[in-house]
């Protein structure tokens, strides 16, 4: 867990260093302003309002998908790599605790590391 951690504030990034709009606004308006506790029940409202106020960025073939412990086992962080190398998943984000996977198959695939 601690040789995970590491590895996870080496790759992980803030707001300034994110290229794309999509995840910049996500981190702003969703991730970044989560309260430590509760964050899950919160997380799954302001996923929900996100989705709900970019009419234009998603439809209704797009599935977000919260996984939660993500590093809390070895086996959940292959579980992870796995679901995040798969053919339909298009954008995954690492924020330690949890991670979400996109499927919107008109994005390029790419897989973020956020600091949260």
């Amino acid at each position: 867990m601690i040789v995970s951690y590491f590895k996870y504030l080496q790759k992980a990034k803030g707001d300034f260093r994110l290229h794309s709009p999509l995840v910049f606004d996500l981190y702003n308006k969703v991730l970044k302003q989560l309260p430590k506790k509760g964050r899950t029940e919160e997380l799954d409202r302001r996923l929900k309002a996100f989705v709900n106020d970019n009419p234009l960025v998603f439809n209704d073939d797009d599935c977000i998908m919260v996984v939660d412990g993500i590093h809390e086992y070895k086996k959940n962080e292959d579980d992870w790599n796995r679901l995040c190398e798969d053919g339909n998943v298009s954008l995954s984000i690492d924020c330690w605790s949890f991670g979400l996977v996109f499927v919107m198959r008109r994005l390029k695939k790419e897989h973020f590391v956020l600091r949260v």
